[in-house]
């Protein structure tokens, strides 16, 4: 989670369009008066810091509900270190798919686990990802989440439009386009936090409408930007039409282990740091001949790669030392029947891997705590895990005041 300090900064940007409709209470709120907001109804010899760690335990709605009880009450919801305390306690969720509503983002809930098989929670919609005209008349097309961070959806829509909004608030903007004027193609590689700026950036690789040959550009597109802005020329020349894995975030930089172009000639992992923005090559982990799926995600905060040989053993490395890029093996265990087509991993808590598909609704959730691997099954019940997780957050951002920069597409928020 981001500092108090970045939320604070963050949270003096303005509601921007939809806080304010979400702060109403459900009757419509009429009738009270400028004197009853000035007083809360009761709590009066409850401390502000006091009355903060309750409040800071509701659900966002509620805490939006609450900004309309009085004025103090709305002061403690809007200030920045409560948004940050608040946005860290929320539980973290799975975006999962449905394919009978494959336009809707839902979310499951990724409960603890309590002694028996866990299984997520009911399904919770956050946005409607079809494209839908100006007018909220569907376009006949649909996008897709392609990344998910600090309580922000990051969503793919036709012709490489990409739209950033917060379900929790009910906000949302364009990115700046690339295509058709700019490029002739383009492809999302990684969405981050440049911590220098407070911007929130998409970084892609294009190729320019005027250049007839494939190299292709990588171009950096900003929250509340009205240009993209080109970095440089990919480093090896590669086809842009390629496409990238999702990146795993570590240590201010975000990390592909080999899906990327020229991941397969380089035998490296790509990392692009995002302060800088620079890229650079790092070493992978052993291979072995047999390895079917290498996966790449965090582990209690290190980097580690999950490495599946034939189909029943797994290795669990970690870069131990992240500047010398020195791997160290951590676990070799049996997998039993894990399923070669579980290509996805992810760590929900400290010591634990849950390995899953987008292709299936049933994951595998082991428990390293203990000296021997214990295995169980997670039921995501008729969705499958997108492994993208959310966890919901109330930080306002000044970009969602900027002016969008297309009126092509619009976003839902209701089912």
């Amino acid at each position: 989670m981001r500092s108090d300090r970045r939320a604070a900064s963050q949270s003096d940007g303005g509601g921007g369009q939809g806080e304010e409709d979400m702060a109403t209470p459900p009757d419509g709120g009429g009738g009270q008066g400028e004197e009853d907001m000035a007083t809360p109804p009761d709590g009066n010899t409850l401390c502000d810091d006091v009355l903060a760690e309750i409040l800071g335990r509701l659900p966002a709605v509620s805490v939006l509900r609450c900004r309309a009880v009085c004025k103090r009450w709305r002061r403690i919801t809007t200030d920045g270190s409560f948004l940050a305390a608040h946005a860290a306690r929320r539980p973290l969720e799975m975006i999962v798919y449905d394919e009978f509503l494959p336009w809707a983002v839902e979310t499951k809930l990724l409960s603890p686990d309590n002694g028996k098989s866990p299984r997520c929670g009911p399904r919770r919609f956050l946005c409607d990802a079809r494209q839908l005209a100006g007018d909220g008349t569907w376009t006949g097309r649909r996008g897709h989440v392609v990344s998910s961070l600090d309580g922000l959806l990051l969503l793919w829509q036709p012709d490489a439009l990409y739209t950033v909004c917060n379900p929790a608030t009910r906000q949302w903007t364009n990115l700046p386009e690339l295509t058709p004027d700019l490029c002739r193609s383009a492809v999302h590689c990684g969405f981050y936090f440049h911590s220098s700026s407070g911007e929130y950036r998409l970084l892609c690789e294009g190729t320019p409408r005027e250049e007839l040959d494939t190299n292709g550009y990588y171009y950096v597109l900003s929250a509340g930007g009205t240009q993209p802005r080109r970095l440089g020329r990919t480093p090896w020349g590669a086809d842009s039409s390629s496409l990238y894995e999702h990146p795993v975030a570590h240590r201010g930089s975000l990390h592909w282990l080999s899906w990327y172009p020229e991941g397969t000639r380089t035998g490296k992992m790509l990392a692009f740091h995002t302060v800088s923005e620079t890229l650079r090559l790092m070493s992978r982990p052993p291979e072995r001949p047999d390895d079917t799926t290498r996966t790449l995600f965090e582990l209690d905060g290190e980097l580690a790669v999950a490495a599946l040989h034939g189909s029943t053993t797994l290795d669990i490395w970690v870069l131990q030392d992240y500047e010398m890029e020195s791997w160290t093996l951590r676990h070799r265990f049996e997998a039993g029947s894990y399923p070669e087509y579980h290509g996805r991993v992810m760590s929900p808590r400290s010591g634990t891997i849950l390995f899953g598909s987008p292709c299936c609704d049933v994951g595998s959730l082991y428990d390293f705590t203990q000296k021997k691997a214990l295995r169980k099954d997670v039921d995501f019940g008729m969705a499958a895990p997108s492994f993208l997780t959310f966890r919901e957050s109330l930080v306002s951002h000044a970009f969602f005041d900027s002016p969008r920069r297309s009126e092509r597409v619009d976003i839902s928020f209701s089912k």
